[in-house]
């Protein structure tokens, strides 16, 4: 990997999470889970769309709700009723123009980048906008006066900064035009962190440097990560069954899934955003508080929390301001294919779509089922020519391996299929596949 840049010097910060589970882990406090709690308790991923489709996404109507999303009217969070989730309120679409005129808020406290072994600026993790950093808190940096109020106020965890992170990850751009995406960005995540429950479905944001600098908690774990893990100890175990999902048991993938999926919905229905790039690299897991009960024997205890990440591709789903195409740096096996023609990648005015980001999300959960994180087989040109055809994704995956992992007519295809259709033939959206999988859920709940 060719060496990343240094960052200028100054309070240096950046926002890619770290990769090593390694690393110090800083996450918001979340109350306790039992299993019981957990089973079907809430739980991202996507691509670009095609600018031959709108950029609004099919069927969306323009709502405007009260101008602060902090005081907007009550909105219910899911919550479980036995092994269902009330929906979630899908009329507190943000008023726009005040979401687009905002700004993010400067980081409450001074940073420092860490130096590795050979004295080197430390980093989490590259893309193709960013480096991010491992960096600590200055101690006595903190003045409260920072914290700001009203539609722009800085609310990192579930709540204020009351106590200093020991670690954060410092987003900073490689490129010139970087700048205008971490920008958007951070906006972004300042308006979603605002939101009622956005802190349980979104990485915790802190504050930006230079505006084009975020800092965000560091939390070390992401699915990828865990996957790979997962699909390491499946090689070297004779008692896993080759039939269940790379990550453990199909309880286990459920909530998962479960968990994904609800945070999709919310992020489309509730906060009114479209991801742009969701993957395994992009989904945070932060661990769950010891409940100190054993789970050892639960098959369906799946012991993090997923958050997303990486909004360098996001938009808002009623934006009437442009915003810049992303689509080059999109990984392209997990990337719907109507975004995958030279013609749509081209074009400026390209976007991710609701669309896309339920077919990357359902490449993602499949993923999780494989361990095959390149998803399709063969060489990078034949995997390039598959996920042009990405509707028949699961057919593609039956002929590498860990296919038999994915049985014809199993619940994993059922869950599955409706969100990887080929466009304008009936891809399901992100609320209509949450209650189809919280009824298919409950129907393999009862049969076993």
């Amino acid at each position: 990997m060719a060496t990343p840049r240094r960052l200028s010097q100054l309070n240096r910060a950046l926002s890619t999470p770290p990769t090593t589970p390694d690393s110090i882990m800083v996450s918001d406090s979340k109350a306790p889970q039992t299993p019981q709690q957990q089973r079907l308790g809430p739980s991202v991923l996507t691509p670009p769309t095609s600018p031959h489709l709108s950029r609004w996404p099919h069927g969306t109507e323009t709502q405007t709700p009260s101008s602060n999303p902090n005081h907007s009217s009550p909105t219910s969070h899911p919550r479980p009723r036995g092994n269902h989730l009330e929906p979630l309120q899908t009329n507190a679409l943000p008023n726009q123009t005040e979401v687009e005129c905002s700004t993010a808020p400067q980081c409450p406290f001074d940073i420092e980048i860490l130096k590795d072994s050979r004295g080197r600026d430390a980093y989490f993790g590259t893309g193709a906008w960013s480096i991010v950093y491992k960096a600590t808190v200055r101690k006595g940096s903190f003045t409260s006066s920072c914290t700001q109020t009203g539609p722009e106020r800085l609310t990192p965890p579930s709540s204020p900064v009351s106590s200093l992170p020991l670690l954060v990850a410092v987003k900073t751009p490689v490129r010139r035009d970087s700048d205008e995406i971490l920008r958007n960005e951070a906006k972004t995540l300042n308006y979603l962190q605002n939101l009622p429950h956005g802190p349980e479905f979104i990485v915790p944001f802190y504050g930006v440097v230079e505006q084009s600098t975020i800092v965000l908690a560091a939390i070390p774990h992401t699915l990828e990560h865990y996957i790979r893990k997962s699909a390491e100890v499946a090689s070297n175990s004779t008692s896993m069954m080759a039939t269940s999902p790379i990550i453990g048991t199909m309880p286990t993938w459920l909530v998962l899934a479960h968990k994904l999926i609800t945070a999709l919905a919310w992020l489309h229905d509730q906060a009114g955003v479209i991801h742009g790039d969701l993957k395994p690299g992009n989904i945070l897991l932060s661990p769950l508080p010891s409940t100190g009960l054993d789970t050892s024997t639960d098959s369906s205890f799946f012991n993090y929390t997923p958050l997303l990440a990486d909004f360098s591709s996001s938009q808002l789903r009623s934006t009437t301001t442009p915003t810049p195409n992303t689509l080059s740096a999109v990984t392209r096996e997990y990337t719907a294919p109507e975004l995958l023609s030279s013609a749509v990648l081209r074009n400026p005015e390209s976007t991710a779509t609701t669309d896309s980001d339920v077919f990357s999300l359902a490449v993602t959960l499949l993923v999780a089922v494989t361990g095959q994180m390149l998803v399709y087989p063969g060489s990078v040109f034949q995997r390039q020519a598959m996920a042009t055809q990405g509707w028949l994704v699961l057919s593609h995956v039956r002929n590498g391996v860990g296919g038999e992992r994915v049985a014809r007519g199993g619940l994993v295809e059922k869950i599955l299929e409706p969100a990887v259709r080929k466009i304008g033939t009936g891809r399901i959206n992100a609320m209509e596949w949450l209650r189809m999988t919280e009824e298919l859920a409950k129907t393999s709940i009862g049969a076993s």
